[in-house]
């Protein structure tokens, strides 16, 4: 099969590429994620997913690859996004707003496909319910440390699920890379899985 460049240091987007059985090198794309006010949600996912495949692009300099995958994932709530918090502080005010409530979880693919020298898209949206927290279960999450570098402050997969009382959608997209779709994405641009 042919490998894949993984446009991030994501360790469960790694893990996936893992149990998927794909060859992949890992190039992590630092680009700005700040999102666009003007495009919806799954529009600024996507373009931030897509960005970190050019950046890939410009890095390598002329010597393309087959085939990179960019990603993103964000939350939304109240028509806000949450990226990854900055800070303890941000991190208590995003777990704070989420309790008790649901949110989307949008996770954005961006595809480079280099015998045709494009990109495809996709995203997919799924919702996740919160349980009530109090104060002291939000700094006893914050403890774990679990918050750090993550999209809203959590990690589904981690000691999160137990505050989450229902999912809709892609478990795996809430996790960082929806299996399904990304399969179906590398199918329907002619990646030779099996070969």
């Amino acid at each position: 099969m042919e490998p894949i460049i993984l446009a991030s240091g994501s360790l469960r987007r790694q893990e996936y590429f893992k149990l998927l059985g794909l060859p992949f090198n890992i190039m992590p794309s630092y680009v700005d994620e700040t999102p666009q006010m003007d495009m919806s949600h799954k529009e600024q996912a996507e373009q931030i997913a897509e960005r970190k495949v050019r950046k890939i692009l410009e890095v390598l300099d002329g010597r393309l690859p087959l085939w990179i995958l960019g990603a993103d994932t964000m939350i939304s709530i109240d028509n806000k996004v949450f990226g990854k918090p900055a800070d303890r502080q941000e991190a208590y005010t995003m777990l704070k707003t989420l309790a008790g409530r649901t949110h989307e979880v949008i996770t954005a693919m961006a595809l480079y496909v280099g015998r045709e020298k494009r990109i495809a898209l996709k995203s997919v949206t799924s919702k996740v319910r919160f349980s009530t927290l109090s104060p002291e279960e939000i700094e006893w999450y914050l403890d774990t440390g679990e918050w750090q570098g993550v999209a809203g402050a959590y990690q589904i997969q981690g000691l999160a699920s137990c505050f989450i009382s229902y999912i809709e959608g892609s478990y795996s997209g809430i996790v960082g890379l929806p299996i399904h779709e990304f399969y179906g994405m590398l199918r329907e641009n002619g990646y030779p899985y099996g070969a």
